[in-house]
């Protein structure tokens, strides 16, 4: 990206590298994008594809955003997973200046975790739980990938750390659903926690989701095991009758 003084209608090459391969949308914001999309000139975004190997190059056009400045061009995928941010001088914005907004703020609409385990969780082997959360932006700007973690094990004792899925961009007044599937150890009986944490700037939502584990399959083998051993043992052949002893004759 070129240094130096630019201008609303001037033209611009942007190199990319390192990003994943698919559709990338690169935009001129105003308020240094402090409030995404709200402070960006989206409507006239330039749109472009990245091949498998990450490099490409966008030909952009630098139109006035709809706030004054600090100006950057942000770069991004369309869910928001890849984000990059550079400054840009731009003159000839006549905008105005971005009134203060309340924070970003997400609220829990739905949270559900089930055994998806199969035939390994009936024996009490390692297993899967499926967790279904149901997340709604109710402030007036977008939630950009904020921090996710999550954890799980026995209720209370839930410190076994799990990979958690970038949640990408949630737009303002947007409700999104995650399905996050979390790997649980080997147990015959029990009930499982997943503990999580979104990191919303300033108001950061946690939540809580059990699960029971009923691994049936081990007092079903247990019984049918019983069953063939009393079926398989050898019959007790019966004791022969005692015949009476012949007189003795004198």
């Amino acid at each position: 990206m070129p240094a130096g003084m630019l201008r609303v209608g001037q033209r611009m090459l942007v190199g990319l590298d390192g990003w994943p391969a698919g559709t990338v949308q690169a935009e001129v914001c105003g308020n240094a994008a402090r409030r995404g999309a709200l402070d960006c000139a989206t409507g006239a975004a330039t749109h472009g594809q990245v091949p498998p190997s990450g490099r490409a190059t966008l030909p952009v056009l630098l139109v006035a955003p709809p706030v004054a400045c600090p100006c950057v061009l942000r770069v991004r995928t369309p869910t928001g997973t890849a984000t990059a941010v550079a400054d840009l001088t731009l003159a000839g914005v006549t905008a105005p200046a971005a009134a203060p907004i309340a924070p970003p703020e997400l609220t829990l609409v739905a949270l559900r975790a089930v055994d998806r385990s199969g035939p390994r969780g009936w024996f009490g082997l390692p297993g899967e739980l499926a967790v279904r959360i149901t997340v709604h932006n109710t402030g007036p700007q977008e939630i950009t990938d904020p921090a996710f973690a999550l954890t799980v094990g026995p209720p209370g004792r839930a410190r076994t750390i799990v990979a958690a899925p970038a949640l990408g961009t949630i737009a303002a007044g947007q409700t999104r659903e995650y399905h996050v599937p979390v790997p649980t150890d080997a147990a015959p009986f029990g009930r499982y926690e997943v503990d999580g944490r979104i990191a919303v700037p300033g108001r950061p939502l946690a939540f809580t989701v059990a699960a029971t584990r009923r691994p049936w399959g081990l007092p079903v083998a247990a019984a049918v095991l019983t069953v063939v051993l009393l079926l398989t043992r050898p019959a007790r052949r019966p004791t022969p009758d005692a015949t009476p002893a012949d007189p003795v004759d004198e």
